[in-house]
């Protein structure tokens, strides 16, 4: 059985994971072409629930505050994890559904926030940023699902 002290720990883990992560791989972590490697957490959400939903948003937010793009891109793409894995989460019966949402999500949100900053056109940030996020999400991100799951799922009444 999960509690509370296990939950806020798991955020914690992950929050700075997925900081650490988008900061150390920062040249391949902003801008209109990226593969966000930490964005390969979200897919957690569909197994480990408010933890990861949670821990995403708020490593996001960090790791972004930091960035090149500062409270804009901290707000945006939080927001963007937070829509995305809470989606998820809701979607976990169907995991491949749940997962294949993400990048959509999270593309769109972020390529409309660049669109307003930058100027960018809409729909060829949104095809750069989507190829990356189905790398990070669907490709790295369901091969940790799946190793995850072997342990998690044993240790979860």
């Amino acid at each position: 059985m999960r509690n509370l002290s296990s939950d806020v720990a798991m955020l914690a883990v992950i929050a700075a994971a997925y900081a650490v992560l988008t900061l150390v791989l920062a040249p391949i972590s902003f801008y209109a072409v990226q593969v966000r490697v930490a964005d390969a957490l979200l897919a957690l959400s569909v197994l480990m629930g408010p933890p990861t939903i949670l821990g995403t948003t708020l490593g996001c937010f960090i790791a972004n505050m930091l960035g090149p793009f500062g409270v804009v891109d901290a707000l945006g793409g939080s927001a963007a994890n937070l829509i995305a894995t809470a989606i998820a989460w809701k979607l976990r019966d169907r995991p491949l559904l749940a997962l294949g949402q993400m990048p959509v999500t999270v593309s769109l949100i972020v390529s409309a926030y660049l669109y307003q900053l930058f100027n960018q056109p809409f729909l060829i940030t949104f095809v750069y940023i989507l190829i990356g996020s189905v790398i990070a999400i669907d490709v790295i991100g369901f091969a940790l699902l799946k190793a995850v799951e072997r342990v998690y799922r044993g240790q979860v009444s």
